[in-house]
């Protein structure tokens, strides 16, 4: 491989074998990255001029805690509903979610776990404590 780099250099001129060498670089790094299976894109809600920019619960807790799965997906689903109901406090819900987007930051270990992790069991503990099912 560095006798390939050396006749490279030789031919192009240095600073054109470099240039070549981070973009190959970059290609293999790039190639290396998870596939996106599918563009995450909003879903249609009712929203007023009034809300701005904000995003929907459901967008909120599917892009933040990194849900992917069918069960994942089943309880951001349960707790939207109850929100939607009046049932579970969204304040609950918003705390519960900041805290499992700052626990995956401070875990120790070596792979990083998803923030539905620590949501789920988190925000069933605490809606059990206000007489709340999920």
């Amino acid at each position: 491989m560095s006798r390939i780099i050396r006749t490279t250099a030789r031919r192009l001129g240095a600073a054109r074998a470099a240039a070549i060498l981070v973009v190959v670089a970059a290609l293999t790094a790039a190639a290396r990255l998870p596939a996106v299976t599918a563009p995450i894109t909003p879903s249609s809600g009712n929203r007023t001029a009034a809300q701005g920019r904000q995003i929907a619960l459901r967008d909120q807790l599917r892009v933040g805690l990194y849900a992917f799965t069918k069960a994942d997906m089943q309880f951001i689903n349960l707790v939207v509903l109850r929100v939607q109901q009046g049932v579970l406090p969204r304040s609950l819900v918003d705390s519960t979610f900041l805290w499992a987007r700052q626990r995956t930051r401070t875990t120790d270990g070596r792979y990083r776990k998803r923030p539905i992790v620590y949501f789920q069991p988190a925000l069933t503990l605490r809606a059990k404590q206000l007489g709340i099912t999920l």
